[in-house]
């Protein structure tokens, strides 16, 4: 499934947090295989159409993570950190 370590089931994790480690294991696996526009795209389908919410939200919070950083590297600001009109 992954080269990243999860917790075992038996370390007190509830279903939920177990699904979200897998799913940021499995982004983590994904972004050496393809660029950040196709992890981008993955994590939309995914959040769209998988079935595990907990799985969706953990694969989307490491894209979410690896877009920020990314953006940090190239200088590049997105809709996150734009201040708002100033009114």
């Amino acid at each position: 499934m992954t080269t990243m370590t999860i917790a075992p089931a038996s370390s007190g994790f509830s279903d939920d947090e177990l699904a979200r480690l897998a799913g940021r294991a499995d982004a983590y696996d994904d972004e050496t295989t393809v660029t950040l526009d196709q992890l981008v795209i993955r994590a939309r389908w995914i959040a769209e159409l998988h079935p595990n919410l907990a799985y969706a939200e953990g694969y989307n919070a490491y894209v979410q993570g690896v877009q920020q950083h990314m953006n940090a590297l190239t200088g590049r600001t997105t809709h996150r950190t734009w201040p708002g009109p100033t009114a």
